[in-house]
């Protein structure tokens, strides 16, 4: 369900005491020209008409191949057996470009499609007001996620998936697709171990660091800045614009296990007011996406993410990593699914959790790339 050493050595460094460099004053000037003779004079004259011509020249050719090398930086290369130092040009340093926020790409051909979330702060979880709240919601408490990051616009599709598994990776699974249809529809019957042996895949394919979102970067990417109950806002009429869950002319649902009872004993609808032309899952991308771009944060399937479940939000982390103590053989999901009705299950504050082996027609997922080393 629904991102980037100081030196510890403590040794001082040994400092050599260096030879004597000033003068003795038996080498002044004074001593130097109380000692010369007037041939010496004559013979140090002429030495200086011959050589300063010659360091002339040579000064000026050192300079001409010194502006000929560049540009390019110079470095050097001593031969064996101690030869003079060649200069040679290097080809100057590539450093890799970090995505600006907003901005859309993929890593491959056949990889997910990321877009850039910003950095930022939000308030996660539900308040008690909130209709649908549910107690492992709370208390609701601000996280900070320090850098941006880039979290899948769609989540994973079966084509996505095949190319994994036709590279050899991904465990050999091959998900069923309960007869729906595979390409653009998002992979199901893929358990959270199935998941991570797809990041480490993609991770592997492309050189970046592929991975699960965190619980708290699922909502606050889902969120997308936003505090109403849903990333469209509080209304449940207006679903179909935005989501894939049940609504009252599909064929999704009709059993009567799915009506609730309000806190004044009246009968609760559980289907949103409208039809949004699916009765399972729905190609990705088929509904309006947030205001960060990302599609089906809420209902088509479940999305898992990194965390083990905790039951509410005490001790939780928050800098956005994800949650690595509590229940680890269950992992959290977000985001609901094309089952699931608008009141109470379609949230942007909505979690639950599954064993992480388990594989079901409701589950997928949805990838997150770090952006900094």
């Amino acid at each position: 369900m629904p991102s980037p050493e100081p030196n510890t050595n403590n040794a001082k460094p040994t400092v050599r005491r260096l030879a004597r460099s000033r003068p003795h004053p038996s080498d002044s000037p004074d001593h130097v020209k109380r000692g010369c003779t007037r041939r010496e004079s004559v013979v140090a004259v002429a030495a200086l008409v011959v050589l300063v011509p010659l360091l002339w020249v040579v000064a000026v050719n050192s300079a001409w191949s010194t502006v000929a090398a560049r540009p390019g930086d110079l470095t050097t290369e001593t031969a064996a057996h101690g030869s003079s130092p060649t200069p040679h040009r290097t080809a100057p340093r590539k450093v890799a470009a970090v995505p600006t926020v907003g901005a859309r790409f993929r890593d491959c051909a056949r990889c997910p499609e990321m877009v850039v979330v910003p950095a930022g702060s939000f308030l996660m979880g539900s308040p008690e007001s909130e209709k649908g709240h549910v107690e492992n919601e709370g208390p609701v408490h601000r996280v900070r996620i320090a850098a941006p990051f880039a979290m899948g616009v769609y989540e994973v599709t079966f084509e996505e998936w095949d190319a994994c598994g036709e590279d050899g990776g991904c465990r050999g699974h091959e998900p069923n697709d309960a007869s729906w249809g595979r390409g653009r529809r998002p992979v199901i019957n893929v358990s959270w171990e199935d998941a991570q042996a797809y990041v480490g895949w993609l991770s592997e394919k492309t050189g970046k660091r592929y991975r699960l979102p965190s619980e708290s970067e699922w909502e606050y990417a889902a969120r997308a800045g936003t505090r109403t109950s849903r990333p469209w806002g509080d209304s449940e009429s207006e679903q179909c614009r935005h989501a894939n869950g049940v609504e009252d002319s599909s064929t999704k649902l009709k059993s009567p296990a799915w009506r609730f009872v309000g806190d004044d004993g009246e009968e609760v609808a559980t289907v949103a007011t409208c039809h949004d032309g699916h009765k399972n899952t729905a190609p990705v991308g088929r509904y309006e996406g947030n205001a960060w771009g990302l599609h089906d944060v809420l209902g088509n399937v479940w999305e898992w993410t990194e965390d083990c479940w905790n039951i509410g939000y005490a001790g939780a982390p928050v800098d956005g990593s994800a949650w690595e103590s509590g229940d680890c053989s269950r992992r959290v999901l977000r985001g609901g699914s094309w089952r699931y009705i608008p009141r109470f299950l379609l949230r942007s504050a909505l979690r639950t959790a599954d064993v992480a082996g388990t594989r079901d027609r409701l589950s997928g997922f949805r990838v997150a790339r770090t952006l900094t080393p």
